[in-house]
């Protein structure tokens, strides 16, 4: 039999503090599979705690499938039996260098506490049945918390609650357009999105962009001669440029999209990476005709697949019509997870080490990469790298690779026609300490100053 006082935390009700502390230990090894617990009497007189309060902690955990009761001779840690383990990132891999997300800082304690929340609540088995098609009603109150910090005030009403950003931009689309509908967006974007298009049976208007972003002329012109109706932005923190739209921009492109009567699909899922105060969101400037997009993989853990939605005023019934229809819910155990962290604001802790992460990352970048052209805005989980002459993107993404760093070439992110690109997306996301990022752009900044062997004559 073990020998086992718990350390309990006493602001809470004491039988779920033993059964927190029977899930803690267990999960840290201090408590072994198949260990048998003291008598519930025994640890009683050791904590000065009432016997019923011990009974009812050992129920707890049996609910939680942490103990197996037997009648005559006690409680039992149960014997744990996960057939294949989760695996590990292999450090010898392909130092992936190519997909735009947040570092991994949550703690294991935290995802620990979020899951013994869920675990604690007497409703939640009902997580395992189907959502409501636009989300739960308790999800769509953390969006609300959530989106407070882009300073946009919504009703529940108005959100949706869709499995990450990227399908709620793909329902978003099918809800408001009809096949072969053209939809504007910036000429250089997010490598999907022709394929996403593609999946909604819209065609790409590609409109041309400077260093700051859409050119609002550029914009009305395609307004005049292609009579698209929809427009669809990444304003902040841009993918791949890394451009964040100033409010004098956002403004005119607001004017063009209300002179035309065009509906804006705001796609802001990177704002918050950016400490700085940004200008206000597109929704916020134009709330009768902006769908607005952003989820929490960009922000804290890219396995959060839990997107929001808010809707144009007046217009919510569009959306949600298309989601009863075309049924595509989200996890509830995930976005209970989610509220978890939000509603005790372990979601700033995590944010802000993905911020401190990301800036350790990016000064690495720069310090490296000095002196040569490149765009990466404070926040920017990736760089767009412009390459020597001598080298075209896909040449020089390939011999990358061959020297373990993966990055994704300029090409991927030409929304209609893949032109000869001299600019690669570099991302700071992948996990592993700053100083093994540092090598891989170390690699990619030794390779820079290589000749292709194409490129050699002989002279004799």
């Amino acid at each position: 039999m073990t020998i086992w006082t718990p350390v309990l935390d006493r602001s809470q009700p004491l039988y779920l503090a033993i059964a927190d502390a029977i899930a803690r230990d267990v999960s840290s090894g201090t408590l072994l599979d198949g260990a048998r617990l003291p008598p519930q009497r025994d640890l009683a007189w050791r904590l000065g705690v009432t016997l019923g309060t011990v009974t009812r902690a050992y129920k707890e955990a049996e609910a939680r499938g942490l103990l197996a009761g037997e009648v005559g001779r006690g409680s039992y840690v149960r014997q744990r039996r996960m057939l294949t383990p989760i695996p590990t990132q292999n450090s010898e891999a392909v130092m992936d260098l190519s997909q735009a997300f947040p570092p991994p800082v949550v703690r294991p304690e935290e995802f620990d506490e979020a899951l013994q929340a869920v675990m604690r609540d007497a409703s939640r088995l009902s997580l395992l049945d189907y959502a409501p098609s636009d989300g739960y009603p308790q999800h769509k109150d953390m969006a609300r918390v959530w989106l407070k910090r882009s300073q946009l005030d919504v009703s529940a009403h108005d959100i949706a609650i869709t499995a990450g950003a990227h399908l709620g931009l793909i329902q978003v689309l099918q809800a408001i357009t009809m096949p072969g509908e053209k939809v504007m967006a910036e000429e250089v974007n997010y490598a999907l999105l022709t394929e996403t298009f593609r999946k909604a049976y819209v065609d790409p208007v590609a409109l041309p962009i400077d260093h700051e972003g859409l050119l609002p002329d550029a914009f009305d012109h395609a307004c005049r001669t292609t009579g698209a109706k929809v427009i669809y932005l990444v304003p902040a923190l841009q993918n791949p440029t890394t451009h964040t739209l100033s409010r004098q921009r956002r403004e005119a492109i607001v004017e063009v999209a209300r002179r035309h009567d065009v509906t804006i699909i705001e796609d802001d899922v990177f704002r918050l990476l950016n400490p700085r105060t940004q200008p206000p969101t597109l929704r916020s400037l134009a709330p009768e005709r902006t769908y607005h997009l952003t989820s929490l993989s960009k922000t804290l853990a890219p396995g959060l697949r839990m997107g929001f939605v808010v809707m144009p005023q007046g217009q919510e019934r569009v959306l949600k019509t298309h989601l009863r229809r075309f049924t595509s819910m989200t996890s509830g155990i995930t976005g209970e997870i989610a509220r978890h962290w939000i509603e005790t604001d372990k979601a700033t802790e995590i944010l802000t080490r993905a911020i401190n992460d990301l800036a350790q990352r990016r000064d690495a970048f720069t310090h490296v990469f000095q002196g040569c052209e490149f765009r990466c805005e404070v926040g920017a989980p990736y760089a767009w790298l412009k390459l020597p002459a001598q080298w075209t993107a896909g040449r020089f993404v390939s011999l990358a690779l061959q020297r373990q760093v993966k990055i994704t070439p300029g090409t991927a992110f030409d929304l209609v026609q893949p032109k000869t690109h001299d600019h690669v997306r570099v991302c700071f996301g992948t996990p592993g300490p700053t100083w093994d990022i540092r090598k891989a752009f170390e690699v990619i900044r030794g390779l820079m100053r290589e000749e292709p062997e194409e490129n050699f004559r002989p002279v004799a």
